[in-house]
């Protein structure tokens, strides 16, 4: 298999002949072009022989020009759709095409975005998520105004050819995290604009990413995705074998992205055999919770890649 033959298998719940790995880290790339950026994740992706080739979103659009934050509810009415033409989107479109150059057709590219409070919150600050849902009058403007960027930036993916993304919402995340939501604002604030992106990123693999700890996966149980990404260790989040008896949906996920540094190699070989084992190979990608620190050393990079192939060799003999 190739691939793009291994992933789509994968994604399909079908046998493959080795089970893929997807693995990303910050390049910190925002000062560069889209092209220079492009070449430090492809020199990663084919360095390890990662299957999908993840691409970071390190480019972030201000809320609205000279804006720093959100110190005020009027100011949510100042945030508008973006024009696709900015220099920020621009050098992401840059570097997915020059991604896809690099590394040929039958390597997997897949973007990274964003629920739209997170694409307001990543940029006027965390604290500021309470003033969006204590003012529903002036946030719910502003919320629209996100969503209709995400989308027309979705259709730009379409256009260049992207094969998925990895969309990452905060709207399973129940309390007791400290960002952590109840029921009601989800309903309101999270799940109507979740559903209008991923409904626009019909056609493309849509890998949904429930992030960080705590998570209330019935939520998103209804969600349109084709696969699940999340911190199956994290705490209070399902288990492989909990979220496969939830969904037959590819499951992507495996190991501690928190721990993996400093974490002995033996501790890791049997984190990743343990995920593996619990779906048993099928239907799944192996993957971190989420994104891995810069500084993991490359023995550890090694590791995952070798452990993942050694347990494939193993089940097919």
């Amino acid at each position: 298999m190739n691939k793009m033959e291994r992933f789509h298998a994968a994604v399909a719940g079908e046998a493959v002949d080795r089970v893929p790995i997807s693995l990303w880290l910050h390049f910190v790339t925002d000062y560069l072009d889209g092209a220079e950026s492009a070449r430090l994740h492809a020199r990663f992706i084919r360095h390890y022989d990662w299957d999908l080739a993840k691409a970071i979103s390190d480019y972030r659009c201000p809320l609205a020009e000279g804006m720093e934050t959100l110190d005020s509810p009027r100011d949510m009415l100042r945030v508008k759709p973006k024009s696709m033409d900015r220099r920020e989107f621009q050098e992401q479109f840059r570097l997915l095409r020059v991604l896809r150059a690099d590394l040929g057709s039958d390597w997997p590219v897949i973007d990274t975005s964003f629920d739209p409070v997170q694409q307001i919150t990543r940029l006027a600050g965390a604290s500021r998520a309470a003033m969006i849902f204590e003012n529903p009058k002036e946030s719910h403007p502003m919320l629209e105004a996100a969503t209709e960027t995400v989308c027309r930036y979705v259709r730009e993916l379409k256009r260049i050819g992207v094969d998925g993304v990895l969309y990452s919402t905060h709207g399973a995340i129940s309390q007791p995290h400290p960002i952590g939501i109840d029921d009601t604002t989800f309903r309101e604030f999270f799940r109507p604009y979740d559903i209008r992106v991923l409904e626009e990123m019909e056609g493309m693999v849509r890998i949904l990413h429930p992030c960080l700890t705590h998570l209330d996966m019935d939520r998103i149980k209804d969600y349109p995705c084709e696969v699940v990404s999340w911190w199956d260790r994290g705490v209070g989040c399902p288990s492989m074998a909990e979220m496969r008896r939830k969904t037959d949906k590819c499951l992507m996920g495996g190991f501690d992205h928190m721990s993996v540094i400093e974490r002995p190699l033996p501790d890791l070989r049997d984190e990743i055999n343990d995920a593996l084992d619990q779906v048993n190979g099928r239907g799944i990608i192996l993957a971190p919770g989420c994104t891995i620190r810069s500084q993991v050393p490359e023995r550890t990079l090694r590791c995952v890649r070798e452990t993942v192939n050694a347990w494939s060799v193993q089940a097919a003999a």
